[in-house]
């Protein structure tokens, strides 16, 4: 008897010294809450393959293609085009990709306007997004965007095409404007 006097008197001080709130839930629990953005990167910093902090393509428009000299570059670019691209701006860059009928279409890499942009702004927009283009930031290094660059280069080589006055969108069925 004394036994079972000793094991309530002690459970009755544990359950009066956890504050009756047996068995805790999680959301009771102390959490530490994320960040609403990312810190920024320190000023004159360089990423080493990391994330770069370009929020808008029209920030890039003075960037050099590094790669530019290098033959392999523009290979690698088609691979990747193949893998990442061509499903909205097609297997030639034409703008006729399967998405394309669906969305608003990819526009014809050799317009005209395409071709006179710069390196750094392709760059920009295939790191930070267009106006329907996700970013492929996350998806691919800085080397290999620069990559796409090339081959993005190398489809104007064929010549570029001006954009049609009389559609909107650039000439009929080629997908709309850059």
């Amino acid at each position: 008897m004394r036994r079972v006097l000793s094991t309530l008197t002690i459970g009755a001080l544990l359950v009066s010294a956890c504050d009756r709130k047996w068995p805790a839930s999680m959301e009771e629990q102390p959490a530490v809450r994320p960040l609403t953005a990312p810190r920024p990167a320190p000023e004159g910093s360089v990423p080493v393959g990391g994330v770069e902090t370009l929020d808008d393509r029209e920030d890039a428009q003075d960037l050099q293609n590094p790669y530019a000299a290098d033959p392999g570059a523009a290979a690698t670019g088609e691979r990747l085009f193949n893998t990442h691209c061509a499903i909205c701006h097609g297997a030639k860059g034409h703008g006729d990709g399967k998405v394309s009928a669906k969305f608003p279409p990819a526009p014809d890499l050799r317009y005209v306007t395409i071709c006179r942009r710069s390196d750094g702004f392709i760059y920009g927009t295939i790191t930070a997004g267009g106006r329907a283009m996700p970013t492929l930031r996350e998806g691919l290094t800085s080397r290999e965007r620069w990559a796409l660059v090339a081959h993005v280069r190398r489809i104007e080589k064929d010549g570029c095409l001006a954009a049609s006055p009389t559609t909107p969108g650039g000439p009929a069925g080629t997908g709309g404007a850059p």
